[in-house]
């Protein structure tokens, strides 16, 4: 992943990593009022040579303690002095449980030990330092080699007694919010970054690119609410959505500059990903460029188009292929331009012998030659091998993705089973992109629908309703009780 990447998964993902931040600061916030307060008291204590008849004898002595101070700082954290504190006071403890608490330092080029007692009693913490302040010294006069008075050739003095701690030093709320907020942080982040290599569900182009080489030529945005994308052509032939089929449209021209683009089929993996949706926008954008385009619909299972489009569906494919009728006849009309729709016809018993036939290749033969474009809409590929026995007949496939809703291993699997066909892959359009931006050189779509015509607005009921799955890849957002057309 480059720079860029990460920084546009973290920006993707900033919502998830601020509550994941959010949560941790209240998490560790948390549990810190659940720990007990700790205080600490300190009593300071100095190392004395006992004797110093002269100026040299001083200064003898004086290098002497320093050398000791170090070796008296391990004493005094030790069972020699701990374990004598531990009987003066009768605590329910072990040296080395007390030992945890305490903590002894020694300045550097000094003759000063500080002793340090952390506890949850303040007067407690008090006591204990004193305690060790006056055990240490006797553990010195003890250890100490003996001059010849027998007396101790060092003694402690204690110069600072045990304070009374009047606040705790432990918890730190403020440092638990800051390692709760840092936590939270990193689990977010990591999470992004597990979802963005992953790739669980495609989102954008940027996520197509990071798995396969085949382009992203078209994003289609979600059509406006309560209309399909055919309405939504129709009733605003200025709006975003309309410019996005244009784009797509215009970008066959740069796909395959070798070869001649006639024939095109829209496939997708499976159902709801729009492929019926995108065959349409496609079809009328082609039209409206002059050119003369005729939609077929090959989906013999489940066929869409002629909901879509509110055109006649018991007349179509089905009859040309089994020679009731001829291709012209069989066509009708659709739209503004020089756009012609071939729905699926009769429904056939034997779906995929009907599309495995020699007789769907004349079909798709003569369309070539009395068309400019022939758009294919096909079947879910990972549902059945329609589609495999359609990808030979045509010029290039298109394959289309759900932003949000395909999974990275199902668009993977749908290329490989395209390319075994030796059929060339013209490239992949994501739709129901989300529109994260306005411009003012469209039409706000949803006001633009308030201005359709009423027929276009509320198309008249039908005899059929069409069912979850068509209603998603329809592009469908009405509710699932609805079942308008399209003019």
């Amino acid at each position: 992943m480059t720079l860029h990447e990460y920084v546009t998964t973290l920006r993707r993902h900033w919502i998830v990593i601020g509550v994941a931040a959010f949560l941790g600061v209240l998490v560790a916030y948390g549990y810190a009022q659940t720990l007990p307060e700790q205080f600490r008291s300190k009593a300071s204590v100095i190392v004395l040579p006992d004797r110093g008849e002269n100026t040299t004898e001083l200064v003898q002595g004086s290098n002497y303690v320093q050398s000791l101070v170090q070796s008296y700082a391990v004493v005094a954290a030790s069972p020699y002095v701990l374990d004598a504190v531990i009987d003066d006071f009768n605590l329910e403890t072990t040296a080395s449980e007390l030992a945890r608490r305490v903590t002894i330092d020694a300045p550097l080029n000094t003759m000063i030990l500080d002793i340090s007692v952390v506890d949850e009693d303040p007067e407690h913490a008090r006591v204990t330092a004193d305690a060790i302040a006056t055990e240490l010294s006797d553990a010195v006069a003890e250890l100490s080699p003996e001059g010849a008075d027998a007396r101790p050739a060092v003694r402690l003095e204690t110069i600072s007694p045990g304070n009374l701690p009047g606040a705790p030093i432990a918890p730190s709320m403020r440092l638990y919010a800051m390692l709760g907020a840092a936590a939270g942080l990193a689990l977010g982040v990591g999470y992004a970054l597990v979802r963005r290599l992953s790739g669980v569900r495609i989102l954008d182009t940027e996520d197509v690119a990071s798995f396969t080489d085949v382009p992203v030529i078209g994003e289609i945005p979600t059509a406006p609410r309560g209309a399909t994308v055919a309405n939504a052509l129709l009733g605003n032939p200025d709006g975003r959505l309309a410019e996005s089929f244009r784009t797509l449209a215009a970008n066959f021209r740069f796909v395959d500059m070798d070869n001649s683009i006639n024939v095109i089929l829209i496939a997708s993996g499976s159902p709801g990903e729009g492929k019926s949706s995108v065959a349409v926008g496609l079809s009328v954008a082609l039209s409206e460029s002059g050119h003369s385009v005729l939609l077929i619909d090959a989906d013999l299972r489940r066929p869409t188009i002629a909901d879509l489009t509110q055109l006649e569906g018991a007349v179509g494919l089905t009859n040309v292929i089994v020679g009731d009728l001829p291709l012209a006849d069989a066509t009708q009309p659709w739209g503004h331009g020089k756009l012609h729709v071939l729905t699926s016809g009769a429904a056939s018993p034997n779906p995929g012998r009907l599309i495995a036939s020699g007789q769907l290749r004349k079909v798709v033969d003569n369309a070539r030659t009395g068309y400019d474009f022939v758009v294919v809409d096909s079947a879910p590929l990972l549902t059945v091998s329609d589609p495999l026995w359609l990808a030979p007949l045509v010029d290039g496939v298109v394959v289309t993705a759900r932003a949000g809703a395909t999974r990275r291993r199902a668009l993977t699997s749908t290329l490989a089973s395209v390319d075994s066909t030796h059929t060339t892959i013209l490239g992949i359009v994501l739709n129901r992109v989300k529109n994260s931006e306005q411009s003012a050189y469209y039409e706000d779509e949803a006001h633009a629908r308030l201005r359709m015509p009423r027929r276009l607005r509320h198309a008249p009921p039908t005899h059929e309703k069409v069912d979850d799955e068509e209603r998603d890849d329809a592009g469908l957002d009405v509710p699932r009780s609805a079942t308008a057309r399209e003019a």
